[in-house]
């Protein structure tokens, strides 16, 4: 495991990302705020179904309850990311996609988003599974719990960091800290609920799937 968390993106996606980037750098007239949001809302839910859409497959039965809340979310990224940058003209939205172009990576023909993982939390992590492996489930837990922990480190880097670039006013800022907090928290109480409802083999299953995003992405099989 490494520090970095590496979050796919589809490569339609990332080019009409790349595409808007570019045209706001040529100086563009025409907004480009409708566009940008329903990017930023794609490479959302992607990130989202990559991570988290794995708990209802890992499972032989199908899993109601986690694909409920995972379209909860989305549609959430759906509605507000597109409303929160709507109104916004192209030099207000700038700062925003320059950071994002900040955290993206390109490797082994891949396109990723990313974020740094503090060092202790990935130590943590990387005893936690190493006891695992080992077959003890007493850590089954503490490794949900640390993962949780990650994840919220990504939230603070890819969701609160640019919505502190765009400065919102009060009212949207106090709507749109109420809807992540929710959100957010939708997806901690369904992680919670699989740590206990997981047997050792499955819960084991979606947390070497959970921290696959800290191994450092390989060469894509043809």
């Amino acid at each position: 495991m490494q520090n970095m968390v590496f979050l796919g993106l589809e490569k339609n996606t990332f080019e009409q990302f790349q595409s808007i980037s570019e045209s706001l750098k040529q100086g563009t007239l025409s907004s480009i705020a409708q566009e940008l949001g329903q990017v930023l809302a794609e490479m959302s839910c992607h990130v989202v179904d990559q991570v988290f859409g794995e708990i209802a497959k890992i499972r032989a039965h199908a899993d109601l309850e986690s694909e409920n809340t995972l379209q909860q979310i989305k549609d959430n990224l759906k509605k507000y990311m597109p409303w929160a940058i709507a109104l916004f003209s192209n030099e207000r939205l700038n700062p925003l996609v320059e950071y994002l172009q900040t955290q993206m990576q390109y490797k082994n023909e891949q396109h990723f988003l990313t974020y740094r993982v503090d060092q202790t939390l990935l130590n943590e992590a990387i005893n936690y599974m190493a006891q695992i492996e080992k077959g003890n489930q007493s850590y089954i837990m503490p490794a949900f719990q640390v993962f949780t922990k990650i994840v919220d480190q990504g939230i603070d880097q890819l969701i609160y960091a640019p919505k502190k670039l765009l400065k919102f006013n009060f009212v949207v800022d106090k709507t749109l800290t109420g809807v992540i907090h929710l959100t957010t928290q939708l997806g901690y109480k369904r992680i919670e609920k699989v740590s206990t409802q997981f047997d050792f083999i499955h819960a084991q299953k979606t947390l070497m799937h959970f921290f696959s995003f800290l191994e450092q992405p390989s060469q894509p099989s043809t």
